[in-house]
């Protein structure tokens, strides 16, 4: 009878102590996430890994260390991304002012870019949509539009690199 109750306790301390290490892998995911349709990196919440949805929406609140392609569908980036950010198809990209990005952003179809946050790396629109880049923005490198949309800057966004409208659309200062 004791040697039982013995196996039991401890195989009960031992799924206790496993509790804690269970609760914080919802936390910190390190995998690939590819899906179809919409998708939330919550607050608090850290991906270690590559992100690709289609046609949904891609909404990172919390961290991710790694690439974000969305075809079809926005971004909306009010955490940190360390890594590319990619919109292709239809579609927008917002970073907002709690927002950074840590690499390049690149929206290749007639949706906008919009950025508010920190990017350090290069902004790039391809196609019909507009680029704002807004007051409280702060960008390390270039910005670039290359189809028939504007890039509008606001006054007191802080660009290091160059401005560049390429395509059929001006460069408009506000």
């Amino acid at each position: 009878m004791k040697t039982k109750t013995l196996a039991l306790a401890l195989t009960g301390g031992v799924l206790l102590a496993g509790l804690p290490a269970m609760a914080s892998a919802d936390d910190d995911d390190n995998r690939n996430i590819s899906r179809k349709g919409s998708f939330t990196v919550k607050k608090n919440r850290d991906i270690d890994g590559n992100i690709s949805i289609r046609k949904g929406n891609l909404v990172v609140n919390g961290d991710v260390d790694g690439n974000l392609t969305v075809r079809h569908g926005n971004i909306i980036i009010r955490g940190d991304v360390d890594g590319n950010v990619r919109q292709l198809g239809r579609g927008s990209v917002t970073v907002t002012p709690s927002g950074s990005v840590d690499g390049n952003i690149t929206e290749r179809d007639s949706g906008n870019l919009t950025v508010a946050g920190d990017v350090d790396g290069t902004v790039t629109e391809f196609h019909s949509g507009h680029v704002r880049i807004y007051r409280a923005a702060e960008i390390d490198g270039s910005v670039r539009e290359r189809g028939a949309g504007h890039l509008l800057i606001w006054r007191g966004a802080d660009v290091e690199g160059s401005l560049s409208e390429g395509g059929a659309g001006r460069l408009v200062r506000r």
